[in-house]
Parts: structure tokens; sequence; C-alpha cells
């Protein structure tokens, strides 16, 4: 009796653990669903690497893409939690901010990227940006060039409506189209356009971070609603493990990585890399938190920000700390997670 109740346990203690094992099994493959707003943009290709290389679901994100035409719908999604997360710019969710909309910044997307550009025959004039004075510069308003050239022309001694006007169009290519036929005297950009400028006749007369005080500016950055970032912080912690993986393909897979961007952003590949991989561009995911504040500073002097706020308090730096340490805890020879962890100590801290 004895030996046979023995056997049944062990039975028993042998379907237990399968069991179990399988149900821990489905629980690890089961993935967060988590949605990520995009444009059709260069800036936005660690995503498409994310996405395309399986970042995201080595993390455990059931991840979706979701495209939008303008930043403005975008943040309103995130802000209404219709989004996990999302990278519209860096200006446009801080007004956001700055009217009560529950959103932190916690990560970055693109960096620098903007530049004036100008018909070849005044491109040399406007290189000295005090000869602004009296001229129309076609702009696409809270674009983060639109910032940087605004404080530029301040800095030069320069009323804006007065001195200088920045007339308000709906696109980049209406704002080089007002060049061209000479509705304005300069235009800002961003990649791709600002190649695509180029290609059209017109001259880069400076890029943005050759703007004093820009040198390293952010553009897009990585935004999710305040709550659910308190609610379920290692989604995002997962999100931004696969973020730094699609940033160390993306440094040492140019090739490859250019070609996923081409399935996103419908541009020939030429421009896709240089608009990429070119002068004063660069994906990254590091928060840069303290070139945010300054870039805070910045809008508030040019009267974009009505409603003073601690940006810092809408900064969450932590997630992105902690996600860089585990992969560096996995690989803590990696040179590019090493190159991270230095760069952000310096950024951010």
């Amino acid at each position: 009796m004895k030996k046979i109740l023995a056997a049944l346990l062990i039975v028993i203690a042998i379907i237990t653990t399968a069991c179990g094992g399988s149900e821990k099994s489905a629980g690890t493959d089961k993935k967060t669903d988590f949605k990520i707003g995009y444009l059709a943009s260069t800036g936005h290709i660690l995503y498409f690497i994310a996405q395309e290389k399986g970042y995201f679901a080595e993390e455990g994100l059931n991840s979706e893409l979701v495209l939008f035409n303008n930043s403005g719908e975008g943040i309103t999604a995130v802000a209404n939690g219709k989004l996990d997360v999302g990278a519209f710019g860096s200006s446009a969710p801080m007004v956001y901010m700055s009217k009560g909309s529950p959103i932190t910044i916690f990560a970055g997307q693109m960096s620098m990227g903007h530049a004036l550009v100008a018909k070849p025959e005044k491109a040399a004039e406007l290189a000295d940006l005090k000869n602004l004075k009296g001229k129309t510069v076609a702009t696409i308003r809270l674009a983060t060039g639109d910032i940087v050239f605004r404080e530029a022309a301040i800095k030069q001694g320069l009323k804006i409506g007065e001195d200088v006007t920045f007339k308000e169009m709906e696109s980049a290519s209406a704002a080089m189209e007002a060049v061209k036929n000479g509705a304005a005297d300069a235009s800002v950009v961003w990649t791709p356009f600002r190649k695509m400028a180029e290609q059209q006749g017109l001259k880069i007369v400076k890029y943005s971070p050759e703007v004093p005080g820009f040198e390293n500016h952010p553009c897009c950055r990585q935004i999710a609603s305040t709550a659910n970032i308190q609610k379920h912080p290692e989604n995002y912690e997962a999100f931004l493990r696969a973020m730094i993986k699609a940033y160390r393909f993306y440094k040492t897979n140019k090739d490859e990585s250019i070609e996923i961007l081409s399935k996103y952003v419908n541009i020939d590949k030429d421009t896709l890399y240089e608009e990429t991989y070119g002068k004063y561009v660069e994906s990254n995911p590091d928060p840069n938190r303290n070139a945010v504040i300054d870039f805070y500073k910045y809008m508030k002097e040019v009267g974009y920000i009505e409603k003073d706020f601690d940006i810092a308090e809408h900064i969450n730096i932590q997630l992105y700390q902690k996600a860089l340490d585990k992969l560096l805890e996995a690989e803590p020879q990696d040179s590019i997670y090493k190159q991270l962890k230095a760069d952000f100590e310096k950024n951010d801290l």
C-alpha cells in the first residue's frame, strides 16, 4: 500500500510540475499590447528598426505602430491614454504640458536635424543671422527649428514681428515653396527636407546646431501619459531596452537600417541615408534632460510658453537609466552601451 501511495504521489508531482511548467511558459510567451505613435519621418527610425528586428517582441511587447499625420493629434492621443508612447517633437509637448496635459518626457528619439535654407544668392548674406533684419522667414509654428531660429534672431537683438517676420506655413514643403516663389527670404526645414531643399535648388544657410546654445539640441522626445508610466513602469523599461538595442543596430548596420527606413518613408534611399547619417542629425534614445530644460527656457523667451511651469517635474530619466543598466549588466563590454552610459552621465545627471 505504501509503495502504491508513493508511486501515486510521484505521478501527481510529475503531472503538477508539467502543468505548472506549461503555465509558466504560457505566461512568459504572453506579450503586453503596446501602441506606438509615429510620423513618416527619418527621425523615427529607431521605432522602425525595433519593430522590424523584433526587439519589441524580445522585450515582451506586442507592439503596434500607429501612423499620425501631425504632432497635435499624436500628443492628444498620448495624453488621453489612447497611445502608450509617441515622439512628436519637443516644443509642442511642452506647450501641452503648460496647459495642464498630464504627459511626461522619458527618453529621446531624434536630436538636431533642422536648418535654415534660402536661394543661393541670399545664402551668404543670411549666414550672418543679424542680416535677418528686414527679412521674412517661412516657418512651421512650434517646429523645433522654428524655436531655434526665432531665438537666434532675438539673440541678434532683433524683435520678432518688427525687425524680422516669421511667416507661418502649413508644411515644410509650403515653406520651401515660399522661398522659391519669393514670398519669403528663407525657410525653416528639417530632415529629410534639408536635402530635398538642396535638390530643389536652395542652399543651406545654417544648420540648427551651428546656432550658439543649440549645439546638441533635442528634437523628437519620447512622451507618455504620466499615469501610464506610474502604473506600468515595467512596460516602459521594456520599450526602452528595445529602443537601445535598435540604437546599437542603427549605429552598426547602416545599410540595413536604411532598407528598413525605406519601408516607412517613401523617399529615395540616397536622401534617406544622408538625412539619417549625414551632417548634424542623430537618432538617440538618451533623454538629454539638461538640453530639454535649456530648450524650455528658449521657448519661454520666444513667447511660446505663457504659463510658467517646472519642466524638470515632467522629465523621467530613471526608466532609461534602469533599461540601460540592465542591458549593460548582460553585456558589460558592449562599446555602444558603454558610450550611452557615459553620455547619460554627461547629459542627464
